[in-house]
C-alpha cells in the first residue's frame, strides 16, 4: 500500500508539471500568471460591468456558448458581437463553446452522407466565427455534453457522433487560423471503455491534429479522481485534459451560500495544485430562468449582480 501511495504521489506530481507546460504552450491567450481559471457567462445578460467585475475578481477568461442553428438570425449575431465586445472591454479572452441546439440530420445511419454534410456545415460555421473573433479567443470548444441525449439531439451518440465529428475535424484542418480546438465538453469524464473514450479514440486516431485538449465536466469528482482523469487523458490521447465546466449551487442541503463558498474554495485550491491547464467555473450569475432550484443557483453572484460569499471566496484565491 505504501509503494502504491508513493507511485500515485509521484505520478500526480509529474502530471502536474506536464499540464503546466501544456498551459503555457497550448493556450497562448492566457498570458498572465494565474489566468488559467475562468468563469461562464450567458450572452443574453453579459455586460461590460460583468466583465469588469470578473476581471477584478481575478478570473482569466470567460466562457460562453454560441448555437450554430441561430447564426442566420441577425439579432443573434448582434448578441454575439456584443458579448465579445463586453469581454474585450475588460481585456478578457473568451472560451467559445459551439454546438447546435437542434438535430443535425434526421438520419441515424452512421454511414450516412447526411452526417458528413452536417459536419462540414458545422465546421464552416466554426471557421466563420473564428475568422471574426480569433484575436479574442482562448480556444474554441466543439460541442457541450454530447454524451447526454439532451445536448446531442441528433440520435444515438454511439452511432452518429463519430461520423459527424470526423467530418468536422476534416474540414477544420483547412482553416486559416490556429486557435486551439478543444472537445468535446463531456458530461462524464472519459474513462477506459467509456463511450466518450471509444469515440475519442476513433476521432483522435483518424484526425490526430484536430484537438489540442480534451474537455470534460467533473461535477461531483474529488481532486484525486480529477488527477487520475488528467493522467488518463494525457496517456491515452496525448493531449491535456481541461475542465470546461464545474460548479456548485447554493442549495440549503449543502449549507446555502456559505456551503457553496466553502466548496468553491476547496475546488479552486485543489485545481491550482493540480495545474490543470484551463478550468471554467459555472457560473458568474444566477439564472432565474433555470428549470429548478439547482439550475437557478450556480452563480457566484445573484441574478441582479449582488455578490454571494462564493464570489469573495474565489477572489481570495485568484487575486
Amino acid at each position: 500500500m505504501t509503494n502504491f501511495k508513493l507511485f500515485t504521489a509521484s505520478f500526480v506530481f509529474v502530471s502536474g508539471i506536464l499540464n503546466q507546460a501544456y498551459a503555457s504552450d497550448t493556450f497562448p491567450a492566457l498570458k498572465e500568471e494565474n489566468s488559467t481559471i475562468g468563469i461562464q457567462v450567458k450572452i443574453q445578460n453579459f455586460t461590460a460591468t460583468d466583465a469588469r467585475q470578473i476581471k477584478e475578481a481575478g478570473f482569466g477568461f470567460v466562457r460562453f456558448g454560441v448555437w450554430t442553428n441561430s447564426l442566420a438570425n441577425p439579432a443573434y449575431q448582434t448578441r454575439i458581437k456584443e458579448a465579445f465586445a463586453a469581454a474585450g472591454s475588460a481585456d478578457l479572452p473568451v472560451l467559445m463553446t459551439v454546438r447546435s441546439t437542434v438535430a443535425l440530420t434526421n438520419s441515424t445511419n452512421s454511414g450516412s452522407r447526411d452526417l458528413a454534410s452536417a459536419g462540414e456545415s458545422f465546421a464552416h460555421s466554426v471557421i466563420n466565427l473564428e475568422n471574426t473573433y480569433h484575436s479574442q479567443l482562448v480556444a474554441i470548444e466543439i460541442w457541450n455534453e454530447p454524451d447526454l441525449s439532451k445536448y446531442w439531439p441528433t440520435g444515438d451518440f454511439e452511432q452518429t457522433f463519430v461520423p459527424f465529428m470526423s467530418a468536422v475535424c476534416n474540414s477544420l484542418s483547412k482553416r486559416d487560423y490556429s486557435t486551439p480546438m478543444i472537445g468535446f465538453g463531456f458530461a462524464k469524464a472519459p474513462t477506459a471503455n467509456s463511450k466518450a473514450s471509444v469515440a475519442l479514440t476513433r476521432i483522435v486516431n483518424d484526425h490526430p491534429q484536430c484537438l489540442t485538449a480534451v474537455s470534460y465536466h467533473p461535477y461531483g469528482m474529488s481532486h484525486s479522481e480529477i488527477s487520475r482523469t488528467q493522467a488518463y487523458i494525457l496517456d491515452t490521447f496525448h493531449v491535456p485534459g481541461v475542465i470546461s465546466e464545474w460548479g456548485v449551487p447554493s442549495l440549503t442541503r449543502i449549507g446555502g451560500t456559505t456551503g457553496q463558498a466553502s466548496r468553491i474554495t476547496d475546488f479552486i485550491a485543489g485545481i491550482k495544485k493540480l495545474n490543470v491547464p484551463l478550468t471554467s467555473i459555472y457560473e458568474w450569475k444566477n439564472t432565474d430562468s433555470g428549470s429548478n432550484d439547482r439550475e437557478k443557483n450556480f452563480g457566484l453572484m445573484t441574478s441582479d449582480g449582488k455578490p454571494k460569499p462564493a464570489a469573495t471566496a474565489a477572489q481570495a484565491l485568484l487575486k
